[in-house]
């Protein structure tokens, strides 16, 4: 039997335990260990000794950390540089070393060198940050300078570090698994037995390094005693999600050290047990009781073996129910000296099996893996990056449907948009595809939870069903507390269930829940034979029950914002299948809450398509439809598209004076937003008439004391305020201010806006000290309610910064106006009249602190938004303009030069 030996190069203040350990692990027949203090250190011949050794051994395992060691002597250099003339061309980059006269170099550097030119395996390793050392450690810069060098020398000549350890136990796991075991089994040292299904998939398995490392981490060393107890980790998550894989690729990349690396399917105790008892095979451990006839002898007989062979690596593949973990876990109890990796869909394990979630891989691994599985097989197009970046995200990045995409393109020659069009067009028969031969996967998407869905009691299958039809987004856990007619099971109950499958993740905090994407998909597709919808209509209903609060109030937004993801998605779903139910209202809802928002791109289309329903539902006169068109009618307005907003408020008006009369609350509401946007287009009497019809309409329907009212008197009084009547403005204000605190309490948005206004007229009417808290204290207000990027925190700002001038406050004035008009920037776009009202104050403030040309460009850009939007005859087009003029007066334009500036800005 040939003999395997080994020197272990390091020195040994720094890690001598690291040694040992390791030595102790390689103690075997047939294996010799040297390390540098087994040869007498007289002085010329240390390093002749070294090398006859390290010329004799078949590996060299090279530690490198911050200490060099002791320099070997130049008359030891020399004998190496007479041995061995052609040393430094074979190794340039030590050359200057073996020169006569050259630098010196350490005994344990040149162990790496001489293994190099002698063409022995070299084991590079490396500490982490923060690993072990040994008590006579000690960092000396020039030492550790010293050894990075030389690391540096071995990299020139692509000689990396192979290992990186944190401890001795780790070292010698790591020792293991870089391929010492295969040296011994190429010795014929030991026998090695591999029964995996499947080949490593190389490079193509991405994003899982963190796995990897944590499994290892888990599991610890390889025993090398019989009678270590077995350590055990369970990969739970989804099906589909990679826990085979990763098991696996564990087996090929850091199972080196193993000598027998075997994967049994366990999905059932009886399925568990054949397959055990089927490792006697000839191709298997090859053991005698293969020719038995009793699979219980077999079985016993693997047993054994494991026991007394210690090192190996068992996977226990698809322990999905309870009857099959309970198996998985009496195996454990009666097996040592090994490694158990458990792949299972269950998460709750005993205290002695190491639980570790597998989850989906991260965006740019998926996108990553669909381009290299595709690369010269797919239809190549520029945007291939990002269309892969977009199927990943489609298939929610799992690792099976993401195989099953790279096969179907790769198969079929197509580019990514092909199949993304084909994913959208066609669900049902991309879902279906599979190959076996070219996915190396049991089990195509659409098949792979089945037996997750036969496990399931009716109340559970009932919840999935329902929640297969919402965004594949966070679901708040207060869903579960909104009743669902006719369902008397315990909801809470079956989500704990889905859980116990995988089949739903629940958070930490238990606050909320969420469902993959494809298991919705294939949860939808297996309602397909219900011509009712049922589920679908019951989702609906659901969620409809559970949005409940106007989205415009910031007290509801905790209860709203958890379920806006959903309200749309669900709403959409039942408009498909012609459940129109409450689709619309959820529709509207959710684009009110992003109108309240400020989020006008998302809002604008969710209002419209419930219009369109509820027109189609109701006929073009319902009093429904009003709200519809009143919504967005307020959105519509608010982004400056005043002419497509008149119309519509105009005939939402119309429609409520013709089904309920002309002294409706929601004739009020009618009239109230058409006088905002008259007034905002320079109509002020008509707009006058409205706002104050609409307030006598609220106190005859509600009393002085409603919040309805206190609208009504504040929008009555900022038109007051706008046409020079500050004087009946003021008390107006305090009434509205009043009603809101006692409505809403102190720090309510509405609370703000009244102070706001408020305070803009004290600062009209120059009572500057009562103007200064009350901007404050609603721009803290707005901040806290509405977050720091809302135009109403904008509006805030912008008052406060004008009161700040006034105040020859400048230097604080003009960072709140830069950011006011930054908000409106992003918030709306940059025509918008509130972004030309920022634009100008900036600009007074740069004329103010002596940068007019500065504040030239953006005095021009406002008066141009205002006369696009309102036309020059309107107020804030002149004011502006009388503005403009000045500046370029100050500038020194002459008058030709001025009218041809505005004459330009005018057309």
């Amino acid at each position: 039997m040939a003999e395997v030996k080994i020197f272990l190069s390091t020195v040994s203040a720094e890690f001598r335990s690291y040694r040992y350990t390791l030595r102790h692990q390689l103690d075997r027949p047939n294996v010799t260990v040297k390390v540098q203090e087994d040869f007498i250190a007289t002085g010329t011949e240390t390093l002749d000794m070294l090398d006859q050794y390290i010329r004799a051994c078949d590996v060299v395992i090279h530690l490198v950390g911050d200490m060099s060691g002791a320099m070997a002597q130049a008359p030891s250099v020399a004998a190496i540089r007479q041995l061995y003339s052609d040393f430094a061309t074979r190794l340039p980059p030590v050359a200057d070393f073996v020169a006569a006269g050259g630098p010196a170099m350490s005994y344990t550097q040149w162990e790496a060198w001489l293994a190099l030119h002698h063409g022995k395996r070299l084991i590079i390793a490396v500490p982490e940050p923060g690993a072990e050392r040994d008590p006579h450690y000690i960092l000396d810069p020039l030492q550790q300078a010293a050894q990075q060098a030389h690391l540096a020398r071995l990299a020139s000549i692509e000689r990396h570090p192979g290992i990186h350890f944190r401890s001795a136990d780790h070292f010698a796991a790591e020792v293991w698994r870089s391929g010492l075991f295969d040296v011994l089994v190429d010795a014929g040292l030991v026998r090695r037995v591999d029964r995996l299904p499947y080949s490593s998939l190389g490079e193509l398995f991405m994003g899982r390094d963190a796995d990897l490392a944590a499994v290892a981490d888990l599991l610890g060393p390889t025993p090398r005693q019989a009678e270590q107890p077995a350590a055990c980790v369970a990969l739970w998550g989804l099906g589909g999600i990679g826990k085979t894989r990763l098991a696996l690729e564990y087996a090929w990349r850091q199972g080196g050290g193993h000598p027998a690396r075997l994967l049994v399917g366990a999905d059932s105790p009886a399925t568990l047990h054949a397959n055990l008892a089927a490792l006697c095979a000839a191709s298997a451990l090859d053991l005698p009781e293969q020719h038995a006839t009793e699979e219980a002898r077999q079985h016993a007989a693997v047993l054994a073996w494991l026991n007394r062979h210690p090192g190996w690596l068992l996977i226990l593949d698809n322990a999905d129910d309870e009857a099959a973990a309970t198996a998985v876990e009496a195996l454990r109890a009666q097996l040592s000296g090994g490694h158990i990796l458990v792949t299972s869909r269950l998460p709750n394990w005993s205290a002695a099996i190491h639980a570790r979630e597998v989850d989906v891989l991260a965006p740019a691994a998926a996108a990553d893996f669909l381009l290299l599985r595709t690369a010269n097989r797919r239809k190549p197009q520029p945007d291939d990056a990002a269309r892969a970046a977009e199927l990943a995200h489609e298939l929610g990045y799992l690792a099976l449907a993401l195989e099953q995409a790279g096969a179907y393109i790769a198969k079929l020659r197509l580019g990514f948009g092909q199949y993304l069009e084909r994913w959208q067009s066609q669900r049902d028969k991309v879902l279906e595809w599979y190959d076996p031969r070219l996915m190396q996967y049991p089990k195509s998407v659409a098949i792979t939870w089945q037996t997750s869905f036969d496990q399931l009691s009716e109340p559970a299958r009932r919840l999935l069903q329902r929640l297969a039809w919402l965004a594949p987004a966070p679901i708040p856990a207060s869903l579960l507390d909104v009743p669902i007619p006719d369902e008397g099971a315990d909801l809470r109950e079956a989500l704990m269930e889905l859980e116990a499958l995988s089949l739903v993740r629940i958070s930490d905090d238990g606050g909320r829940f969420s469902i993959h994407r494809l298991v919705q998909a294939v949860t939808q597709r297996g309602q397909a034979v219900d011509p009712e919808h049922t589920r679908l209509a019951e989702a609906l209903q659901w969620v409809d029950d559970a949005f409940v609060g106007e989205p415009q109030d910031v007290r509801n937004w905790p209860t709203l914002d958890p379920l806006a993801d959903h309200a749309a998605p669900v709403a959409e779903h039942g408009v498909e299948r012609s459940l129109s139910g409450p689709s619309a209202r959820l529709l509207d809802q959710a684009g009110s809450l992003l109108h309240a928002k400020a989020q006008y791109i998302e809002a604008e289309p969710l209002m419209r398509r419930a219009l369109a329903i509820d027109e189609d539902s109701f006929g073009s006169d319902h009093p429904t439809v009003a709200i519809r068109l009143n919504n967005l009618a307020q959105l519509l307005h608010a982004t400056n598209r005043l002419a497509e907003a008149e119309p519509l408020m105009r005939r939402a008006l119309a429609i409520h004076e013709a089904s309920f009369g002309p002294d409706h609350p929601d004739v009020a509401r009618d009239l109230n937003n058409l006088s905002g946007l008259l007034q905002d287009t320079n109509r002020l009497a008509e707009a006058e008439t409205l706002i104050r019809r609409a307030l006598a309409i609220n106190e005859d329907s509600f009393g002085p004391d409603h919040p309805d009212v206190a609208i009504r008197l504040h929008n009555l009084a900022t038109l007051l305020y706008d046409t020079n009547r500050s004087t009946e403005a003021e008390p107006l204000m305090r009434r509205a201010l009043a009603i809101n605190e006692d409505s809403f309490g102190t720090d309510h948005p509405r609370v703000a806006n009244d102070l706001n206004d408020l305070a803009t007229l004290l600062r009209a009417t120059n009572r500057l000290a009562e103007s200064e808290p009350l901007m404050r204290r609603a721009l803290s207000i707005d901040e806290a309610g509405f977050g720091p990027d809302h135009p109403t925190v904008a509006r805030d700002l912008g008052n406060l910064s004008l009161l700040l001038q006034d105040t020859n406050r400048l230097d604080e004035a003009e960072p709140l106006m830069r950011r006011a008009l930054a908000i409106g920037e992003i918030s709306f776009s940059t025509d918008h009249p509130d972004v030309a009202t920022d634009l100008n104050n900036l600009a007074q403030l740069l004329v103010a602190t002596n940068r007019p040309t500065e504040a030239e460009p953006l005095m021009r850009r406002a008066l141009g938004i205002f006369v696009t939007s309102f036309g020059g005859d309107h107020p804030n087009s002149q004011t502006v303009g009388d503005n403009y003029i000045a500046l370029l007066l100050a500038l020194g334009k002459t008058e030709a030069e001025i009218t041809e500036a505005l004459r330009t800005l005018l057309t």
